[in-house]
């Protein structure tokens, strides 16, 4: 069963990778830099940084000694990709959908207040109710997946790496 679960990480992976190439391909597709210059740095840390880190992560997960430790780090690997897949996701329909765009761009409705929520929310029924009961069945001496307190620390702790991997702070006043 972990075969079934690291097979299914990996193509995970492999699809944000392909999405993430592709967007950072075509940057005129990104609603917020649309119009402009296209900064190589602000596309590197939206698409590309955040997936290297998710790499990372997992790695560090697999290669971890023990397995409640292999636990939190897959836990907190599918709770990132998950937060990426929906951004990616998001930036695409903003940018290629007209009239998703037209709300977003032409009438100039917060990005930033809007997107940001919706990519932090979204993931958490998917990761309550199909990975962590996988894991479950994987890991089943686990007490860290029994703990709501742990998983929310663990989400929390997602969010705030993702958010600093994307470099919110250098992006919002693009955004903005």
């Amino acid at each position: 069963m972990p075969d079934r679960m690291d097979k299914a990480f990996d193509w995970f992976v492999l699809v944000l990778s392909i999405i993430s190439g592709t967007l950072s391909s075509f940057p005129e597709v990104i609603p917020f830099l649309r119009g402009g210059e296209f900064d190589t740095i602000i596309i590197i840390r939206l698409l590309v940084f955040p997936v290297l880190i998710l790499v990372i992560l997992w790695l560090w997960g697999s290669l971890a000694r023990t397995e409640e430790y292999e636990v939190v780090m897959k836990s907190l690997s599918w709770i990132f990709a998950s937060i990426i897949l929906v951004t990616d996701i998001l930036m695409f329909l903003v940018g290629t959908v007209p009239p998703i765009t037209e709300v977003f761009v032409q009438r100039r409705f917060g990005i930033l207040q809007t997107l940001i929520p919706l990519e932090l929310v979204i993931p958490i029924p998917f990761c309550s109710f199909v990975i962590r009961p996988r894991l479950r069945e994987v890991y089943k001496e686990s007490k860290f997946l029994y703990s709501l307190p742990r998983q929310i620390l663990i989400y929390v702790i997602a969010v705030i790496l993702y958010l600093l991997s994307i470099g919110l702070l250098d992006v919002l006043p693009i955004l903005l």
